[in-house]
């Protein structure tokens, strides 16, 4: 039996998702996945690349952590699967966004920059 979502975070992801791809999503799908109880820290994400529709166009970005910011990644004990741990950033309409110790953005040259291909 999938578990109970409440109405008031799906909102949210629903509400995450349409700001920033810019289309309401097609459907919702209960994904299972498992929290390690421990998990080995390797190092800092210095910066993450991904490809995702943006702006009715499929895109690959990269985001460049400011320093202060970035997440530590961390692998599960049977090194299947990665975390991002930490860290000082939000996901927003605009995509990853660095911030201080207190909670402001930071002016980031390298947020979210497009890859040519």
């Amino acid at each position: 039996m999938p578990p109970r979502i409440s109405r008031r975070r799906l909102a949210m992801v629903v509400n995450l998702y349409e700001s920033f791809r810019e289309k309401k999503p097609r459907k919702a799908a209960v994904v299972k996945y498992n929290t390690p109880e421990v998990a080995a820290c390797i190092g800092y994400v210095e910066y993450i690349g991904y490809r995702t529709t943006h702006g009715k166009e499929v895109k690959l970005y990269q985001h460049d952590f400011a320093p202060g910011s970035r997440p530590l990644l961390a692998v599960s004990p049977d090194g299947r699967q990665l975390l991002l741990l930490g860290g000082r950033y939000k996901f927003t309409d605009r995509g990853i966004v660095d911030r201080d110790a207190k909670g402001r953005e930071i002016e980031n040259t390298a947020h979210g920059h497009e890859i040519d291909e």
